[in-house]
């Protein structure tokens, strides 16, 4: 890698060669200034490099063109063709092969060089059209998805459209709605407070907490299990006057069942008297 004073040496020599001979405008001396011009210097040379070959290049080119039309102008002299001696068809015919020639790129007008550059020119033409006919594929393919991205795009409108409007027809209901839960919210909350209140208060009257409302449904269904069973003992009995002649027997058992339904009609109306208070 070349060194900062190196850089500056050949940025110096270039820039004379630039100014051929001229002065140099001053310029800050830094590390940043000269890489940016020696980078500039070198891809001047590079650049100069290039052009020299090109034109030598182009130099030899004409000299070959110039030796070709001297040595077709000493072919046509050598068989009494000169150039003023053609008629204007064979004028023209001369200048469309000079031109088809310097159209082609051609080294030398022989048949072969017309024939090669001809084939090649043909093959360039399947080439192209070859492209041609796959842009057009191509063409076609971002057609059809781009009409298809348009479709999709006009529904997405519609749909949002349609929201929209459903918004803006459903907004004020929801609006009700919303502030109708707001409320109820509120009740409720102010419902379970009142609901705490009152129990404290029930809490400090000292009321018995078997009149309680769930007491007293399971009370109530209590009272519906005892009255099945009296149902059931009145069956029985019933069913004691058929009772066998032995009557001590049978007395025995209807007054058990009688103490017994005496016993649960107590119970019921006790607890009826209960559910009263």
């Amino acid at each position: 890698m070349a060194s900062l004073q190196d850089k500056h040496r050949k940025v110096r020599h270039w820039l004379e060669q630039m100014f051929g001979g001229e002065t140099v405008p001053p310029y800050e001396v830094n590390e940043t200034t000269i890489t940016v011009l020696y980078d500039l210097a070198c891809k001047n040379q590079a650049v100069d490099k290039d052009t020299k070959l090109l034109l030598e290049d182009l130099g030899q080119k004409a000299d070959e063109y110039n030796a070709e039309a001297r040595r077709l102008s000493r072919t046509l002299q050598s068989v009494g063709l000169m150039p003023e001696s053609l008629t204007k068809t064979g004028t023209t015919a001369l200048s469309t092969l000079v031109s088809t020639a310097q159209t082609l790129e051609l080294k030398n007008t022989a048949t072969t060089s017309y024939l090669l550059a001809m084939k090649d020119l043909s093959q360039e033409a399947l080439d192209v059209e070859d492209s041609r006919r796959e842009e057009q594929h191509l063409s076609k393919e971002l057609l059809r998805k781009t009409t298809t991205a348009m479709a999709h795009l006009n529904a997405i409108e519609r749909d949002e459209e349609s929201l929209e409007q459903r918004e803006k027809m459903t907004g004020p209901d929801l609006e009700k709605k919303a502030q109708t839960a707001v409320f109820l919210q509120s009740k409720a909350a102010e419902y379970r407070n009142s609901l705490r209140q009152l129990r404290g208060q029930l809490e400090a009257s000292g009321v018995d907490p078997t009149l309680y409302h769930h007491k007293l449904v399971n009370q109530a269904e209590e009272l519906d299990k005892k009255r099945e069973k009296i149902a059931e003992l009145r069956a029985q009995l019933d069913s004691y006057h058929s009772l066998p002649p032995d009557i001590s027997l049978a007395r025995v058992k209807i007054e058990e069942a009688k103490r017994e339904l005496a016993g649960l009609e107590e119970e019921i109306n006790r607890k009826l008297e209960m559910m009263t208070l």
